[in-house]
């Protein structure tokens, strides 16, 4: 029987039987361990970026700590570090965003002399000590040098304030240097003043972070000691 001419000239290919059979159990592993290493990866930059940002604030705070103590040192008054635990206007402040505040002696009353700094967007101050400070390495070998009153949940320690503009109050934590560059804050009554920032947008002292920093400020000297795990 004659074939006809087109699909003389044209055959149909044919299909081997790795073809239908679809992909290999080694190209299949081959594939699991390629996107294993993709995830491994991204999730690697992910965990160092926030590491990087911690370092940026942590390290940025404790510069405005200790500018702050020189300041009453050199103005001769009382200046308060202060971070927003309420602000009555812009709620992503809250735990994120310090200034300072001087003693006025012509108005009798503190007036705020800093333009606001903020944590890193992914980086907040602990409402409470946290239990897994407690847990670190540094603590147990040394509690005497990082113990102490936790600023943010002395129940005395609240300073409340206007908005320059008049659209409502914050409420604020703060540590005060006195002109001698001692520091205190209201109801203290230890050796230092502690505080612990960590990457997160949430605050819990109870769960469990791999990395933060810890600032113990010396209330007999007012210098300022930062720990990391």
């Amino acid at each position: 029987m004659r074939r006809h001419p087109y699909l003389s000239s044209y055959p149909y290919p044919s299909v081997s039987k790795r073809a239908r059979a679809g992909f290999s159990l080694t190209e299949m592993i081959v594939v699991l361990a390629i996107m294993s290493a993709v995830s491994g990866a991204v999730i690697g930059s992910l965990t160092t970026l926030r590491s990087t940002s911690l370092s940026v604030s942590a390290r940025e705070f404790a510069d405005f700590i200790t500018l702050c103590r020189s300041e009453a040192i050199a103005r001769r008054t009382v200046v308060r570090v202060v971070i927003v635990e309420e602000s009555g206007t812009e709620k992503e402040r809250n735990f994120r965003a310090y200034t300072a505040f001087a003693w006025d002696r012509r108005s009798r009353r503190f007036e705020q002399y800093k333009s606001w700094e903020h944590l890193s967007d992914d980086v907040v101050f602990e409402v409470e000590f946290p239990r897994y400070v407690k847990e670190s390495e540094y603590y147990r070998e040394d509690p005497s040098s990082v113990r102490g009153d936790y600023l943010m949940s002395l129940p005395e320690n609240v300073f409340e304030k206007e908005d320059r503009n008049g659209s409502g109050v914050n409420r604020f934590r703060y540590v005060e240097f006195s002109p001698a560059g001692r520091a205190s804050a209201p109801s203290a009554s230890l050796r230092n003043l502690v505080l612990v920032m960590r990457p997160g947008n949430e605050t819990s002292a109870d769960r469990d972070v791999a990395n933060w920093a810890q600032f113990s400020i010396d209330t007999l000297t007012g210098r300022t000691r930062v720990y990391r795990p």
